[in-house]
């Protein structure tokens, strides 16, 4: 590769966070009534996603409570949630381009449904941890494979489509924890409430995913193994900051319930309350954030959110206030909501790299975090404190907002 070449390859990358997708051609009447069923399609896929993930969320108390987990044992529990992510999300690729991006989200939304239930039973420890293990590969493979259609779709329609698509996945998880929050105040018993609620919802998907060809996404060549992009350059810089954005979203998921009961002594059935101020927040600036994108650019809407999540994480940590501490996680919510998807579609527009490789290198990686995070945590909460938990996940996001915007600065440099 000339030097020329190689300015001009670098200097596209570090434009993947400053550009917006570029416009389509007008299409037919025709074709833009086949793009609105992809994308109830490709909605449903991110709403099944939130919905299980949120789900989760107001049972791990009751798990916890039920089975006299110490922080640290919990910690190790959860900790197969992202084991099975890691496990599941390379699959994601090989998956969709072997069998479609239709058979990719079917097979991993029932699955996911099926394995929530098992995990609202409580049967005890030894298989709360392998359906947990489990429900962590069905999710990762779900959300890799929404996210792997969701860029197809985004490059097709020629503008932006990923927060859109992601306030989808948002809307599920305020759906979701509001309505099991609701119906266990109301005295429902869990079991009930979460299988009812799967039913439901496994049903819908299907019926989404009937306006989806089965041969939409497969590939024409073949692939042998795993589908992945070398973790090198830029798509390794994104895969970090995804990484510790995921772990931030995690952390939220799996403790922000338990913080709230024991730090803000708010009610053990009512502690789920904080987690849904923070998903309807996410859902808000979701349906934004590609008006923001198109507006102030990829970079900007990155920074801006990373910069409202660390001061978010200090602000929980410095009180003990219930109204504070639930105002937070709506505010971080708020920060949260467009990383990923900026970061997603930075990855899919990376030059030299095909879209569905570096998708899922970056959510593998950046699911490392889901990974170590949760175990990680439990830890520092044991041994230490909730709080200093907290500020252990603004530092590590600050570190990686910085260690992006020299990465940006030097490829800018360069080219």
């Amino acid at each position: 590769m000339s030097i020329q070449e190689q300015n001009t390859t670098r200097l596209s990358n570090q434009n993947t966070l400053h550009n917006s997708p570029k416009k389509a051609p007008d299409s037919t009447p025709q074709h833009d009534a086949k793009m609105r069923r992809r994308l109830f399609a490709a909605r449903a896929g991110f709403f099944t996603g939130g919905f299980t993930v949120a789900s989760w969320a107001p049972i791990i108390p009751f798990v916890q409570t039920e089975l006299s987990l110490e922080p640290a044992v919990l910690g190790t529990l959860l900790f197969g949630l992202g084991i099975g992510s890691f496990f599941g999300m390379p699959i994601a690729g090989t998956v969709s381009t072997r069998f479609g991006n239709r058979a990719a989200l079917a097979a991993s939304g029932v699955l996911s449904c099926l394995l929530l239930v098992v995990l609202a039973m409580i049967p005890g420890f030894r298989i709360e941890c392998a359906a947990l293990l489990l429900y962590g590969v069905t999710l990762g493979c779900l959300e890799v494979s929404a996210n792997i259609y969701g860029a197809q779709l985004e490059k097709e329609a020629g503008h932006p489509l990923m927060s859109g698509l992601h306030a989808a996945y948002s809307v599920g998880e305020v759906v979701s924890a509001g309505a099991i929050t609701g119906l266990l105040v109301l005295g429902v018993p869990l079991l009930w409430v979460v299988g009812g609620l799967m039913v439901v919802l496994a049903a819908v998907l299907l019926w989404a995913l009937s306006g989806v060809s089965p041969a939409e996404g497969r590939s024409a060549v073949k692939s042998e193994g795993m589908v992945f992009a070398p973790a090198r350059g830029r798509i390794l810089m994104l895969s970090l900051v995804c990484m510790s954005v995921f772990l931030a979203e995690g952390a939220m998921l799996d403790w922000s319930a338990i913080y709230v009961h024991q730090v803000g002594g708010v009610d053990l059935k009512a502690a789920g309350v904080g987690y849904t101020l923070f998903v309807i927040a996410m859902a808000i600036a979701r349906l934004m954030g590609d008006r923001m994108v198109e507006r102030f650019g990829r970079a900007r809407v990155l920074v801006t959110g990373m910069l409202l999540n660390i001061g978010t994480l200090v602000a929980m940590v410095l009180t003990d206030s219930p109204v504070v501490l639930f105002a937070s996680l709506f505010v971080m919510g708020l920060g949260i909501a467009n990383i990923a998807p900026v970061l997603i579609s930075a990855a899919s527009s990376v030059k030299g790299c095909d879209p569905t490789a570096a998708i899922t290198t970056v959510t593998t990686i950046g699911y490392g975090g889901l990974m170590a995070g949760p175990a990680l945590l439990g830890f520092i909460a044991q041994h230490k404190s909730l709080e200093t938990a907290f500020l252990f996940i603004a530092a590590l996001l600050m570190m990686a907002l910085l260690n992006e915007i020299r990465v940006s600065r030097q490829l800018t440099a360069k080219s």
